[in-house]
């Protein structure tokens, strides 16, 4: 605790997992050495598994005595998010997933950062858990900070945040109809511009795992993409900019000089595919949401 800071109840750690049997293990593991002294529980929403998740999670209540498991009954991770909430006893509920790994002092630069601000986001470090195909397809920021994709307000990722508890009871928790994409970057918007100030903590970090394979990367990226018109038709009225035609077309262009790449090393092609299939995803949405944003 910093000198002079206010003392905080009990925090409550949320994590969605949904066929995570090959990771969570890892991620629990990384909780347990968090260096945050006071009380502290983790809630993870078994949220749809058809893997060994919810068998694995039974074992870890058996040595992880502060660890409780919740069901969901339908997959979403909006939706697991706000049965976590819903269920945590902590003042401070912080967000992570079941496929990264947190930092040892992650728990604490979150608590720290809630001290003073009703919400929060951590620093995501991209290089430890992903090799070059992730890495080229999502190349990691030269400085770690909120993510601002869209030249409206910051937001942090779902994987690296926290928030007090009372701040997602009155904005009514997530948007359950956010899925594929957009879902974190909705709640925080939204607590913005209902009034509650946005911190980072770079202090608190966690290792992002990104998608492995080719495959996976495209289909993210094609569901952020088709996510990002649905966001325009929600926020356009509070300041949220266009996506200008001619910027629209830039994209296509360059994506075209770039098309022998989809002949080329692995890591390009899964680069230029994960670029199409944002753009693909953007006029789908467009047509679905009946908004343009390409």
């Amino acid at each position: 605790m910093t000198g002079g800071a206010r003392p905080v109840g009990l925090v409550s750690v949320v994590i969605p997992a949904r066929n995570a049997e090959a990771t969570i293990a890892t991620q629990l593991e990384a909780l347990r050495g968090q260096t945050y002294p006071d009380p502290w529980e983790v809630i993870v929403v078994e949220n749809g598994s058809s893997d060994g998740t919810r068998a694995l999670l039974r074992s870890w209540q058996r040595r992880m005595p502060r660890l409780r498991v919740a069901l969901s009954g339908a997959p979403g991770v909006n939706r697991a998010r706000n049965l976590g909430c819903h269920h945590a006893d902590g003042e401070f509920v912080l967000l992570c997933d079941a496929d990264d790994v947190a930092a040892p002092g992650w728990v604490a630069g979150l608590v720290d950062a809630l001290r003073t601000s009703p919400a929060a986001g951590g620093a995501l470090e991209r290089r430890l858990l992903n090799g070059p195909l992730a890495l080229a397809a999502r190349p990691p920021k030269k400085a770690p900070a909120l993510l601002d994709t869209f030249g409206f307000l910051p937001y942090p990722a779902g994987a690296n945040c926290g928030f007090h508890k009372a701040v997602w009871t009155r904005l009514g928790g997530f948007d359950e109809s956010y899925r594929g994409g957009g879902d974190d970057t909705e709640f925080f918007w939204r607590a913005q511009l209902a009034g509650y100030r946005l911190a980072f903590a770079p202090h608190a970090v966690v290792h992002y795992r990104h998608r492995g394979d080719t495959r996976a990367i495209v289909r993210q990226a094609y569901g952020y993409g088709r996510s990002h018109p649905k966001l325009y038709r929600d926020f356009a009225r509070a300041g949220m900019p266009s996506s200008p035609l001619t910027g629209a077309a830039g994209a296509w262009w360059r994506l075209l000089l770039h098309a022998p790449d989809l002949l080329g090393p692995t890591d390009r092609r899964a680069a230029l595919l994960a670029q199409l299939a944002l753009r693909a995803g953007r006029v789908t949405g467009s047509a679905r949401h009946r908004r343009c944003y390409l």
